[in-house]
């Protein structure tokens, strides 16, 4: 008997998770999608803990069904097994009061192992019910966010994807440790670094805000990535980022001539891949690779909460 799995995501992207489900998992067959969510036939069963079949899918698993109310929610999962219930609404900016649902059982942040219910709430129509098992790659929380307080001196949203990202990978960014950011205007990212005590050399032809500028352990170097010189750069780099509007071939290879300056010391790396054109998903495999081929050992890819159409993905020596 066939089984189905489903995924939440950013609405707006869901051409994104058909194209890397088709891709990835080409024993998936698309059959239903509403803004923000999506589900695909399998023709075998599906356990809590099956791999997510799209790096767009904020949450990825075994599809339930639809519940007209929280009484027929609480029946269909009556038998899942779940320990912890995560309530969300389909789309994240809709205006839903969740309260009726959140009876169905204890919510707050998964600990890895534990077998979640999710419940997609939406405006109209039912709920949608899926279950999936948490493990150290998923975000804890209800719809696959990652909560960051932005600061409202922040300049953009880089300083969300930054964090998001560090707390998604659980990268061990700490106080005296250096960073590299290409394409760092106006300062998001290194404003978020600065502020956990990291000293933050940002590459932008643009201009940093005032505030960001003005930290005691940030260095502006006014230079396109092309241009510069390995000499400019600090001897030891533990983090590079790279947010750039160039196609993510064009980005990565201007990385790749820095990485025998970094790679002694560097740590890891955060890379926003640009999908300005979502003919770029079929790349990802390839772009991977890529990055495998500068000397990073272990690469994830995730479209994080503060994505648009762009993903993220996390290298680490």
């Amino acid at each position: 008997m066939p089984d189905f799995a489903f995924a939440s995501c950013l609405p707006g992207i869901e051409s994104a998770v058909k194209l890397d489900v088709a891709s990835r998992r080409p024993e998936l067959k698309f059959a239903y999608s509403r803004p923000g969510l999506l589900t695909f036939k399998s023709p075998r069963a599906l356990l809590p803990e099956d791999p997510p079949g799209s790096v767009f899918a904020r949450v990825w698993g075994r599809s339930v069904g639809a519940a007209s109310d929280p009484a027929a929610a609480a029946i269909q999962l009556g038998h899942v097994g779940a320990t912890r219930v995560h309530v969300f609404a389909r789309d994240p900016d809709a205006a839903i009061d969740l309260t009726p649902w959140l009876s169905l059982g204890p919510g707050g942040p998964a600990l890895d192992g534990e077998v979640v219910a999710d419940v997609i709430v939406s405006p109209e129509g039912p709920a949608w019910l899926g279950v999936h098992r948490h493990e150290p790659w998923r975000s804890p929380h209800p719809g696959g966010g990652f909560p960051v307080d932005v600061p409202e001196d922040a300049p953009s949203r880089a300083y969300a994807k930054i964090e998001e990202a560090i707390a998604w990978a659980r990268l061990p960014v700490a106080e005296g440790q250096r960073a590299l950011e290409i394409g760092a205007a106006p300062g998001g990212a290194v404003l978020a670094l600065a502020r956990r005590g990291v000293a933050v050399w940002g590459v932008d032809t643009g201009e940093l805000a005032p505030n960001v500028l003005a930290l005691p352990n940030v260095t502006h170097i006014a230079k396109k990535v092309g241009a510069l010189r390995w000499e400019e750069m600090p001897g030891k780099i533990d983090w590079l980022l790279l947010d750039v509007n160039l196609a993510p071939q064009v980005a990565l290879h201007e990385v790749a001539r820095l990485m025998p300056r970094l790679r002694d010391s560097l740590r890891g790396a955060v890379f926003t891949l640009k999908m300005n054109d979502w003919a770029f998903v079929a790349e990802l495999p390839r772009l991977v690779e890529r990055i495998r081929e500068m000397g990073f050992r272990d690469v994830r890819l995730r479209h994080l909460p503060s994505n648009r159409r762009e993903v993220c993905a996390v290298a680490l020596m």
